[in-house]
């Protein structure tokens, strides 16, 4: 007889079965050798009076084997993939997946019941184990009393026959390895509950120093691609049993893998699902990808959320207003704090200052006064004390009032001066710290301002007061300190600067850099020994707002510079998507670099009055947006009707995002034409739809009919029905000085607009009435990155130059743009 090999397996008769399953199929392959099953109880096997999250999660159920398999006491283990921790032990890995089971969960009833009445209540909880079925569950049948249940599954039967649970929810998986598919009630569809990552499938897992070659051909590659999804998406977002997450992968034709995913940090109300397709073979890339999409959608859950918390003045005296000091940081837009942003959206007042970055200015809620207070030197567009009393005013009359300040309100922002007022006039008010600009642009020219071995403090100063400058700092004093000087607001007063320091003793040749509009799109730099550099300076017409560096870290710049080696660093880039929709795109351009504006063109509205037919197996429901898919559904719900009613309907999308938002709601689309475009739909539904079948259209009252043209020649019949308004969006630039906005923003200061419809570059007309009236005045100075070739059309008509994406998607964009900048001589 040939070697023995010992496989590790838990005691239950679940786990021994699986075992079993897998020394089957090895001694079919592995001839040459026996094969012996050692069980052991686990941690997590006996401990039953707690729940899993409460006790340290999944690896309780493997520590024992681990250890067994370390210390070769066996050769393999058994487990369920669900079981396993996202990160293996050292020395241990995953060698075999085997094919998938069912991957659904299940309700069990107890013994003689074969359905419950959900109307009324139920005499005893519903049993479930982990929190993403609690939380699944308790979405689909709200009111429902649940609780924790532990055991392995024949326990869990026990303790639901002997009445102590009306009801469990079980992965279908088990109880047929079991048979006892019998007891299942009710089977739980994916869009219904999604399953943890790696339900259904058992894996071999063995020392990395063992090498069982016959292994391979045990080895399932569809359920391996499809559990290096899920459990990508898994640790991504960092999961136990104590976050509720969910992740299913399946593998459709091609070798496409589609990814559905749920996560809910703590409260239910921030969750998150969506779902990604790709290669299989990206699966791990393509579950990092959407936990980071879903982690953002929970995290502006939370925001909105906490809005409804935060304003306390909306809560409590709605007739007492309240001032927030809100720092903005330096410029980019994504330095702005959270809490910052909260308050900002919540505004109804904004007095803004100068150096408050543009991507931020956008950001204003529209309905929100804004009040531009700003000041440059010799240029004080209001004073101080107007702005105090402006503040007062707003405050007074029970408004929401945010005074937005560039960098920290209190780092030489005048914040107490405010403050000292709102006091003395009794009104409320809060303080939310921002990144100064001091620690914040140096970092985005690669300067750190303290470095081991190098420099070890820090002196900040305020270099505004020109001549007076000499009798406000202690020159010799900083000079003998050493360290690193930054000076805020002291680009006029450079020279004398440079000239005090020397004349303190400070060495000429002692390095430092002057930082003009950084962790912006235009940020530019001066590099020069202090005793050359106030000439450098005015060689290079460094203009405000600018920083002043002197001391060793100004050497690090070249070698730590990063910023500027951003596909798209130097680009100011202006997006015209709704705003509910904008914030993929804009993290997507601020990723490769862009500094990104804000400039929603358009809103959809939905039509209330419209309403749906009745469906049925003979039609196909097509949609062009995923604005479209919101409002259909939104209205599907508020007609008291579910998912059901759509048993045996087609779904087709134009694209791949409008495919995404059907795929949220756990519906797969029968049809996504190659190129997204409405005559690429139209083309390829004439060849899809068959005798007899309908096409439901459900999309915006100002779509086009390039798709329904293709419709009608084919004779293929059409509800055409709105159900939401594409508007101009109310923005908060059309009202406050267009001509000023049209020519600083537009004309000057931004590379590019984004527009992603025809609908967009339209509403974007409409924002400039001053600019863009009847006669169709032309903009030639704008330059227009569009999503397809209807859009450049309609970008053409008024004179902008277009650049247009290759594919109909977002990505497609970013990529055009980053060839076309390669083209014009950037790296």
């Amino acid at each position: 007889m040939g070697r023995v090999i010992r496989v590790g397996s838990r005691e239950s008769a679940l786990a021994i079965i699986q075992s079993e399953i897998f020394i089957r199929e090895m001694k079919a392959h592995a001839p040459g050798y026996s094969f012996e099953l050692i069980t052991m109880k686990t941690t997590g096997d006996m401990i039953l009076d707690k729940s899993l999250d409460s006790i340290g999660g999944k690896g309780l159920f493997i520590k024992e084997l681990d250890r067994a398999l370390l210390e070769n006491r066996v050769d393999l283990t058994v487990h369920s993939l669900k079981d396993l921790p996202m990160y293996m032990e050292k020395g241990i890995r995953l060698a075999a997946y085997s094919s998938r089971e069912d991957p659904r969960d299940v309700l069990v009833l107890p013994k003689g019941i074969r359905e419950l009445d959900w109307a009324s209540p139920l005499a005893k909880p519903i049993g479930c184990s982990g929190q993403r079925r609690r939380l699944q569950f308790g979405r689909l049948f709200p009111g429902t009393p649940v609780e924790n249940v532990r055991g392995n599954v024949l326990t869990r039967l026990e303790k639901l026959d002997r009445g102590e649970f009306g009801g469990l929810v079980l992965a279908a998986a088990g109880l047929k390895r079991l048979g006892l598919a019998s007891r299942i009630s009710r089977y739980f569809e994916p869009a219904e509950m999604l399953p943890a990552a790696g339900q259904g499938v058992i894996v071999l897992t063995h020392r990395d120093t063992d090498d069982f070659d016959f292994l391979a051909a045990l080895d399932n590659r569809d359920s391996r691609y499809a559990a290096a999804a899920e459990r990508a998406f898994v640790r991504a977002l960092d999961g136990s049993c104590t976050v509720p997450i969910a992740a299913y992968a399946t593998i459709g034709d091609g070798d496409r893998l589609t990814l559905t995913g749920i996560y809910c940090p703590g409260d239910y109300a921030l969750a998150a699902q969506g779902s990604i397709s790709g290669p299989k073979a990206e699966g791990e890339k393509l579950g990092a990808e959407l936990a980071a999409r879903l982690r953002a959608q929970s995290q502006a859950a939370a925001k909105r959320l906490l809005d409804a918390r935060l304003i306390d003045a909306r809560l409590t005296d709605t007739r007492r207003g309240k001032v927030w000091l809100v720092g903005a940081g330096p410029g980019d837009p994504g330095l702005l704090t959270l809490k910052g942003d909260r308050v900002l959206q919540n505004a109804e007042v904004v007095l803004y200052d100068n150096l408050v970055g543009r991507g931020i200015l956008s950001r204003i809620p529209p309905e929100a006064e804004a009040i531009y207070v700003g000041k440059k030197s010799g240029n004080h567009t209001v004073c101080q004390d107007e702005i105090g009393k402006l503040l007062i005013q707003k405050a007074a009359e029970g408004l929401r009032v945010v005074r937005l300040k560039g960098g920290d309100p209190f780092l030489f922002g005048r914040g107490g001066e405010e403050l000292e007022g709102l006091k003395a006039a009794g009104i409320p008010f809060e303080v939310v710290p921002g990144i100064s600009s001091a620690l914040a642009v140096p970092a985005y020219f690669g300067i750190p301002v303290t470095h081991r071995g190098c420099c070890s403090q820090v002196h900040i100063i305020s270099g505004h007061g020109g001549a007076n400058i000499n009798r406000d700092i202690d020159y010799p004093a900083l000079v003998k300190a050493g360290g690193t000087l930054i000076f805020l607001m002291g680009l006029e007063s450079l020279e004398t600067i440079c000239a005090n320091l020397l004349a303190a003793g400070l060495d000429p040749q002692t390095p430092g850099a002057v930082l003009e509009q950084g962790s912006t799109a235009r940020q530019r730099k001066v590099l020069s020994p202090v005793v050359k550099l106030s000439g450098a300076v005015k060689e290079a017409a460094i203009q405000t707002p600018a920083i002043i560096i002197i001391g060793q870290v100004c050497a690090f710049s070249e070698q730590f510079s990063w910023a500027e080696e951003r596909p798209l660093a130097g680009l100011r880039i202006g997006i015209t998507r709704p705003r509910n929709r904008i914030e993929r795109l804009v993290e997507m351009l601020a990723a490769c670099g862009a500094e990104v504006v804000e400039l929603p063109s358009i809103r959809t509205v939905a039509i209330e009055e419209t309403p749906l037919p009745t469906l049925t197996g003979k039609d196909w429901l097509v949609f062009t947006s995923p604005a479209g898919v919101e409002v259909f559904f939104e209205k599907l719900s508020s007609h008291k009707r579910d998912v059901r009613t759509l048993a045996g309907v087609k779904f087709a999308a134009i694209g791949s995002v409008t495919a995404g938002a059907l795929h949220t709601r756990g519906i797969l689309t029968d049809l996504v034409p190659d190129h997204f475009s409405g005559d690429a739909l139209g083309r390829a539904l004439r060849e899809a739809v068959k005798p007899g079948e309908r096409v439901i259209l459900p999309r915006s009252r100002q779509g086009s009919d390039e798709l329904t043209r293709h419709l009608r020649e084919g004779g293929i019949a059409c509800l055409d029905i709105p159900i939401y308004d594409t508007l101009p969006s109310v923005q908060p630039y059309t009202d406050r000085n267009s001509d000023t906005v049209y020519r600083d923003m537009l004309c000057e200061n931004l590379d590019w607009l984004v527009f992603t419809s025809a609908s967009t570059v339209e509403g974007f007309i409409t924002m400039f009435p001053n600019k863009f009236g009847a006669e169709k005045a032309r903009a030639p100075r704008i330059r227009a990155l569009c999503i397809g070739r209807q859009t450049a059309a309609a970008a053409e008509k008024y004179g902008m130059e277009t650049l247009t994406a290759e594919n109909a998607t977002l990505e497609s964009m970013i990529e055009a743009l980053s060839v076309q900048r390669r083209a014009e001589g950037y790296k």
